[in-house]
């Protein structure tokens, strides 16, 4: 009997584990300063590098604010938007860049908040900000995502800050999945062991 309750256990703390098979990373808060700008048309370009072997890596964008304009373009199994309340999805797939090339009108502050969850396994991938304006372009600043170690956060000039996001009390879906599995395959053991 006490073996099939260690069983039990065990393959229940198997499944929890599975349920948390990527790994969230911490919450980058960006912020982008073009005051010193002239007020002209620019572009804004975020992108998450696909290496052939790099870990599989979902960076998620959100919280945006700033003059951002109409022109907006998302490539390589990039989805979402910049609207308010909207985000922006970029995945690795192995085929370039997986990102977002978005219109802004220099002259202001521009802020988002990017969070990346991982494989945990595999090379290092990489998540860029590039400023496109008129022939010049500025490298904004560059995250080094390496699967088992601390990221490596690079601003790249005076225009770009990254930092820690302000932590947030709603629980990340992965989360409240694991939790309700947990739960479940917890309810489903006493059932069982009630007959």
């Amino acid at each position: 009997m006490n073996l099939k309750k260690i069983l039990s256990r065990s393959l229940l703390a198997l499944a929890l584990s599975a349920c948390g098979a990527a790994f969230a990373g911490p919450t980058y808060h960006v912020a982008i300063d073009t005051t010193t700008l002239n007020s002209s048309t620019a572009f804004l370009d975020l992108g998450l590098a696909n290496f052939g072997d790099s870990a599989p890596v979902t960076a998620t964008l959100s919280h945006f604010s700033g003059a951002f304009g109409e022109y907006s373009e998302l490539g390589n199994g990039a989805s979402g938007s910049v609207a308010q309340g909207d985000s922006v999805v970029l995945h690795t797939n192995g085929s370039g860049f997986s990102d977002l090339f978005q219109s802004i009108l220099l002259g202001g502050l521009f802020n988002f908040d990017v969070s990346f969850d991982t494989s945990g396994a595999g090379k290092p991938s990489t998540f860029v900000g590039l400023l496109y304006r008129g022939d010049l372009s500025d490298s904004l600043f560059e995250i080094t995502l390496a699967p088992g170690e601390a990221d490596i956060v690079s601003p790249a000039n005076a225009y770009a800050s990254v930092g820690p996001a302000a932590v947030s009390a709603v629980p990340e879906p992965s989360t409240l999945l694991s939790m309700a599995t947990g739960l479940g395959l917890l309810g489903f053991g006493l059932r069982r062991r009630t007959r």
